[in-house]
């Protein structure tokens, strides 16, 4: 699958697989990007493969780029934050049966 980038009501969503090439374009992209923008939001809940190179180099670019330059990125949280979500939304959370 190709790698696809499309921007949605002002957010940039990532889908497909990330290839070690695809990084490095994909840097040079969002490099461009915050040359004309102050904010990039981007989503990267669609990718299949290659999801850490990715997030690695978006935190190089984080720490490259100006204070006045914002950059955020979100995915799906990881298995172990799914599970103490639901153990804290759980009835048997006597503290969430206070509220």
């Amino acid at each position: 699958m190709a790698l696809e980038i499309n921007n949605i009501y002002g957010v940039t969503c990532i889908k497909g697989k990330v290839s070690s090439t695809h990084v490095q374009e994909v840097k040079g992209y969002f490099k461009a990007l915050l040359t004309i923008q102050d904010n990039v939001i981007i989503n990267l809940c669609e990718i299949k493969k290659g999801s850490k190179k990715l997030v690695r180099v978006l935190e190089n670019l984080q720490a490259e780029i100006s204070e006045e330059k914002s950059l955020k990125f979100f995915s799906y949280p990881e298995p172990a934050v799914k599970e103490l979500y639901a153990q804290l939304n759980s009835e048997a959370n006597y503290y969430q049966a206070a509220a």
